[in-house]
């Protein structure tokens, strides 16, 4: 029987894509096994991301706050309606550009159909300690309370200090990120258009 011989092309290349085809098996093997988990945890972070737009943040179950105020509704939904302590609120779903990368969140809007309840803003990839800051709870409350609409428009903004529209009133914008214009005017225009694409929507909560 002749001798293997391991020093050949032959017997590296047939070698290399042996160990290629276990890798990539084993690979798809783990991917697959934890496929379930991972889009559980995925499923478990949107729910967190729009319990959160709902003022509900920190909760130590949010799968059991999920069903107390969002019931059964799908949280890949792009409009959803949420009981509060008694309270209707809406949620809607807005998607936009950033500096580096696609941003987005979810709007909850207070019965009247007029005025901001709570948001969230998430971010792919935006600079830290500039863009990324849209992530942040003190940049997302500053939206609490501001009013959407004026004469039948969406006029909610936000702008860099000092530069808002002087035909607008101060409880209709919010000051910009500091040194993240870009970033920030993705978060305008992210409103302003997600906003009016479900107004037919918001009218019909406000009068139902």
């Amino acid at each position: 029987m002749a001798k293997l011989n391991t020093n050949s092309n032959a017997y590296t290349i047939i070698y290399a894509s042996v160990l290629v085809i276990i890798v990539a098996f084993l690979l798809a093997f783990i991917s697959s096994a934890l496929k379930d988990t991972q889009e559980k945890n995925v499923a478990l972070d949107t729910k967190k991301q729009i319990l959160s737009a709902l003022n509900i943040r920190d909760c130590a179950d949010p799968e059991a706050e999920w069903s107390k105020v969002l019931g059964d509704q799908d949280q890949n939904a792009e409009i959803l309606t949420a009981d509060v302590n008694g309270e209707q609120k809406l949620v809607v779903k807005v998607k936009g550009a950033g500096l580096w990368g696609p941003i987005w969140g979810w709007v909850s809007i207070n019965k009247d159909g007029e005025t901001v309840y709570g948001t969230f803003f998430n971010h792919e990839g935006e600079t830290a300690g500039l863009g990324a800051r849209i992530k942040e709870q003190w940049f997302q409350e500053s939206f609490q309370g501001k009013k959407i609409f004026a004469d039948g428009n969406v006029v909610l903004s936000v702008f860099k200090a000092g530069k808002a529209d002087p035909t607008l009133s101060a409880d209709n914008y919010v000051d910009a990120v500091t040194g993240a214009t870009l970033t920030s005017n993705g978060v305008h225009d992210m409103l302003r258009a997600g906003i009016a694409a479900k107004q037919a929507d918001i009218e019909a909560f406000k009068n139902k």
